[in-house]
């Protein structure tokens, strides 16, 4: 296998499954501990017990056999060795006399397919063996040795062995729904916590928040997340606010907030390509203030800010479609454009309202008022020009034209 793959499945891991793991681990771990536990504690009193079992056995054994000794009947004596010994859990039951030959012998038969592992597990756990005089008169003729046998062991081994496989099956089932629930209760408010950051981080989404956890820890990671994305949204607004603040000074006129020749001469662009594709008329105005120059120098440049700042309302005014638009081109001169024109009479009506618009006088700073009056020139798209700088000509053009012809009108250049 090799390292780099190791390192994709590493990758690959997710926090449920490590904490699942470890639950389960640990689960197993605790459970095989105290089974172990439980076993060795068992096989210890079940040594003791046989160990008991085998001293009782011995005993009968030597009461029984007394009179067969004392009357050297070894078939009696072998009689009642084997009538006790086949009963219980002997694997070899001896009867030795005075000089320590034997005098009768028993020795369970290996019909058993498990004889051998019994036979070495009574010798694991039941090495000595189990010993009685055999007494008559207060002298000792004689000597019983039993050697158990591993019948029993054998036997709780396979029961502990069952039991352990059911109990870490059932521990195994219960232990992976604990873990399970565990690990939610973590991994659940994780997973919100980073759906929340990932939305923030990619999506720019920081009015997000983390909702509160149970775990105090993680409530409180949440807090501080949540306290981050408030300073990352109150940044971010402060960011939109100064680049629209940035955009609206660089495309419109600081002092009569109309759009500047930059921003109208993109529009004038946009709306001729969406007129040649759509096959309708543009009008351009080329308007300018008559005898403004004349008003800075006897009035004062302030009062001069002041009639292009009315001037500028009042063309806004009489332009009231959200297409069209109304620029300042710079000085005194004012640019508007309207798209689509449905006909070429709706130009010539709202310029008369711009011109009519001005009669009104216009209040100066220092007191006192005066009336402007405005020329106009009309060009039309694709009539005069197909192009931005072509039209913005037209227009010029036909704004001198209604100079030279008379202060304070317009002139509409003619259509075909």
């Amino acid at each position: 296998m090799s390292p780099d793959f190791v390192k994709q499945v590493i990758r690959r891991q997710t926090l449920s499954a490590v904490l699942q793991r470890a639950h389960f681990r640990v689960a197993m771990i605790a459970v095989l501990l105290a089974g172990l536990s439980v076993f060795v504690v068992g096989l210890v009193i079940l040594r003791v017990y046989m160990i008991d079992n085998l001293g009782l056995s011995a005993r009968a054994i030597a009461y029984t056999v007394e009179a067969a000794l004392v009357f050297e009947d070894r078939d009696a004596a072998g009689e009642s060795l084997a009538l006790i010994a086949a009963d219980n859990p002997i694997a070899v039951a001896q009867v030795l006399d005075s000089a320590g030959n034997e005098f009768a012998g028993w020795k369970r038969a290996a019909t058993d397919p498990f004889s051998a592992l019994e036979n070495a597990l009574a010798r694991l756990v039941l090495a000595e063996p189990a010993e009685a005089a055999v007494v008559h008169d207060a002298v000792r003729i004689g000597l019983v040795k039993i050697y158990g046998s591993g019948r029993d062991l054998l036997k709780y081994i396979w029961i502990s062995l069952v039991c352990a496989l059911l109990g870490l099956a059932l521990s195994a089932a219960a232990a992976y729904r604990l873990s399970r629930a565990a690990s939610q209760a973590i991994i659940e408010p994780l997973q919100r916590l980073a759906g929340t950051v990932s939305g923030a981080r990619r999506e720019r989404q920081f009015s997000r928040r983390v909702a509160p956890a149970d775990v105090f820890e993680l409530r409180n990671l949440g807090d501080d997340v949540n306290a981050l994305l408030e300073e990352l949204e109150r940044w971010q607004e402060q960011v939109e606010s100064e680049s629209a603040s940035l955009e609206h000074q660089a495309t419109h006129d600081p002092l009569t907030g109309l759009a500047n020749r930059t921003r109208f001469e993109g529009r004038l662009q946009e709306a001729l390509t969406s007129a040649c594709e759509k096959g309708t008329r543009v009008a351009l105005f080329f308007i300018d203030a008559d005898h403004f120059k004349a008003i800075n120098d006897q009035f004062g440049h302030e009062a001069g800010d002041a009639v292009l700042c009315a001037i500028a309302a009042r063309l806004r005014a009489q332009v009231r479609r959200e297409g069209d638009l109304v620029a300042r081109l710079g000085g005194d001169e004012f640019a508007v454009l309207l798209t689509p024109l449905r006909e070429v009479e709706q130009a010539g009506r709202i310029a008369a309202n711009m011109l009519r618009s001005m009669e009104s006088p216009i209040a100066l700073p220092g007191g006192g008022s005066l009336i402007c009056t405005l020329s106009i020139g009309v060009a039309f798209y694709p009539e005069h020009a197909v192009d931005a700088a072509g039209l913005l000509k037209r227009a010029d053009d036909a704004m001198y034209q209604a100079k030279r012809t008379q202060a304070g009108s317009h002139h509409l250049l003619q259509t075909s």
